[in-house]
């Protein structure tokens, strides 16, 4: 289930976005908990309570704590990469200072259908639904984990790691043959021995690329082309 947040200190405008949100959401089948708040304190609050969100709908303007004070708070002070920011503007120029919490995307408002059946679509296009689960066994026993809290697999010897944020686990098994179950799923090859969660990764170099957890991965000299035509292709909404 997609978690999203509407951050608006204008009432009417808060509840036209939800209500658009919701809409859209049903249109696409998506399940999602949508929660309205009325300032930044009020997401901050909301975010030190451990409330995390996928989504992220961030008026810019806002009393004595913008928009731009709740996304410092989110990329700085949580160190959270996985949130994603939408940015609600009345303007039609954008702050060049927004572009350094690496926004998902800007909406003028009033915001309209369109725009935001754009923005879930390129959510769930690039990140996929956080539902998903993977199945795996492990002696006689069947597990599930939700392929959303996967940062990585890993081929190890004969095995295969999976890592997520609140630990890992491991399973006899063969790299390819979990790629083939989620070689649609916003995951992809930047190493014979690794599968990465796209959602994850906090910054590409030549040869590496660091995830919201600050391991480092390496890149394959074989991959890099293909890497940096995924990381282009996801920057312009997974198309």
């Amino acid at each position: 289930m997609l978690k999203i947040a509407v951050v608006d200190d204008e009432k009417s405008v808060a509840a036209q976005t939800e209500c658009l949100l919701t809409e859209v959401r049903k249109e696409l089948r998506l399940e999602a908990e949508i929660d309205v708040l009325g300032s930044g304190e009020e997401a901050v609050g909301s975010l030190k309570h451990e409330c995390m969100y996928h989504l992220i709908f961030l008026d810019i303007e806002m009393g004595d704590y913008s928009g731009i004070d709740v996304s410092r708070f989110i990329r700085e002070t949580l160190q959270d990469e996985l949130t994603q920011i939408v940015y609600l503007t009345g303007k039609n120029g954008y702050d060049r200072q927004l572009f350094e919490f690496r926004p998902f995307g800007f909406i003028e408002k009033p915001a309209s259908q369109e725009k935001i059946r754009e923005m879930l679509s390129k959510y769930v296009r690039i990140y996929g639904e956080t539902q998903e689960r993977f199945e795996y066994k492990s002696g006689h026993s069947t597990y599930f984990v939700k392929l959303g809290d996967v940062l990585y697999f890993e081929s190890v010897d004969r095995k295969v790691k999976i890592k997520m944020l609140t630990g890992e686990e491991i399973f006899y098994g063969a790299i390819q043959n979990v790629w083939e179950r989620v070689k649609n799923k916003s995951f992809f090859i930047p190493h014979k021995s690794y599968i990465v969660n796209y959602r994850f990764v906090k910054s590409f170099h030549p040869d590496c690329m660091y995830l919201v957890n600050d391991e480092r991965i390496p890149v394959a000299k074989g991959k890099r082309k293909d890497v940096a035509m995924l990381q282009m292709k996801m920057e312009n909404g997974g198309v």
